[in-house]
């Protein structure tokens, strides 16, 4: 959990830390959750619109997952962050 809330922290997200479970609510990097999701397929990044979790400006992460696959996913994260939302990372 830390991997991936300090990246998104550094990325720029808002996003509050978890205390626990295996998931993680930042705020999408537009006000459309879905379309950020969407666009994050792209980048073969998979997420979860938060809005049936009535937060519908954020999307869901699961962070249960091999931690190596964590570290993987963070270079993606941030290059579509880059790429598609002019984020300075």
């Amino acid at each position: 959990m830390n991997i991936i809330y300090d990246a998104l922290v550094e990325i720029g997200f808002e996003v509050v830390k978890p205390s626990g479970t295996f998931y993680i609510f930042p705020k999408a990097l537009e006000e459309d959750a879905i379309a950020f999701c969407n666009k994050a397929k792209e980048y073969d990044l998979i997420f979860v619109p938060a809005g049936t979790f009535g937060c519908p400006t954020h999307f869901r992460m699961a962070y249960c997952i091999d931690t190596e696959k964590v570290k993987r996913s963070i270079p993606v994260l941030k290059k579509f962050a880059r790429e598609v939302y002019g984020m300075n990372c």
